[in-house]
C-alpha cells in the first residue's frame, strides 16, 4: 500500500478554500500514484468548538462534503480518510470517513473522545477493504486505554487523523524531539497495530496546530516522519 499523509495547511472556518488547496495537493501527488490519502481531524473546518460553529458547519453524512470527497476519491482512484464535523439528529459528531477508490463510504468512524458540545461515538470498528482490514481513530482517542483496548488485533493498519497542539509555544520542534514523539511511539505500542497519524497545520493569527505526519510499526518504532511544524506531504510504501 502506498500511503499518502497530507498534513493540510488550513485557514479556520474557511472549508471551501481549504478544499481547493487540497485540491491543489492532490494534484501534486498524483504523479506517486498512492493507494491511500489521509487527512488531518476536521479536514476542511478547521478543529472547531463554540456551538455556533459547529451549527454552522456541520453536515449529514452522505452530504455535500461527502459527495465532493467521493467524487475526487473516483477521479484519483484513491481510498480517502477525512475529517469533518458531522450533523447528526442527536447533536454534533467529530467524525473521520473512510472512502473506496468507487467513492463508496467504506468506513465511518465517530470520535469516542471528546467534549461537549461535541456528542461521541460509541463503536470501535474495522473495515474490510482490498488492503485487509483498517480501523479509524481520531485524535485523543489513541491515548485513551479503554479505546485502544477495543481495536481488531489483525487491523493491517490504523488511520488517526489528528489536530494537536502544545500549551504555550507550538510548534516547538525541541519539545517534539525531546519529549512529545516519544509519546505517539509509545500509545502505538499499546495498541500494537502499525498506526498513520495526520495532524492540521493551521494559519492565522491565532494558529497552534503543528502539522506533520506519522508512520509507526506496531512494535512502536518510527517508520517514516514529515517534519513537525511543517504540512510537508509523507509518501510511505507499508509493506
Amino acid at each position: 500500500m502506498r500511503l499518502c499523509l497530507m498534513p493540510l495547511k488550513t485557514s479556520p472556518k474557511e472549508p471551501g478554500e481549504n478544499i481547493k488547496h487540497f485540491i491543489s495537493q492532490l494534484d501534486q501527488v498524483r504523479p506517486y500514484q498512492p493507494d491511500l490519502i489521509c487527512l488531518p481531524e476536521c479536514s476542511f473546518t478547521g478543529y472547531l468548538y463554540e456551538e455556533d460553529d459547529l451549527k454552522r458547519f456541520a453536515e449529514p453524512i452522505p452530504g455535500p462534503l461527502t459527495a465532493q470527497m467521493s467524487a475526487l476519491a473516483q477521479a484519483h482512484n484513491v481510498y480517502l480518510c477525512f475529517g469533518m464535523l458531522e450533523a447528526a439528529a442527536e447533536g454534533v459528531y467529530d467524525t473521520a470517513v473512510l472512502l473506496d477508490r468507487h467513492g463508496a463510504i467504506a468506513g465511518v468512524h465517530r470520535k469516542l473522545s471528546e467534549k461537549p458540545p461535541f456528542i461521541n461515538g460509541t463503536a470501535v470498528n474495522s473495515f474490510e477493504t482490498e488492503f485487509g482490514k483498517l480501523g479509524m481513530l481520531i485524535c485523543a482517542d489513541l491515548f485513551n486505554d479503554e479505546v485502544v483496548a477495543r481495536l481488531d488485533p489483525a487491523l493491517q493498519l490504523l488511520l488517526v487523523p489528528t489536530a494537536r497542539s502544545f500549551d504555550g509555544q507550538s510548534p516547538d520542534p525541541p519539545r517534539w524531539e525531546q519529549e512529545e514523539r516519544q509519546v505517539y511511539l509509545e500509545a502505538v505500542r499499546q495498541a500494537g497495530v502499525p498506526v498513520a497519524i495526520t495532524n492540521t497545520l493551521e494559519t492565522g493569527p491565532e494558529a497552534s496546530l503543528f502539522g506533520g505526519a506519522l508512520v509507526i510499526e506496531a512494535q512502536g518504532a518510527l517508520l517514516a516522519e514529515s517534519p513537525h511544524g511543517t504540512d510537508e506531504i509523507l509518501i510511505y510504501d507499508l509493506e
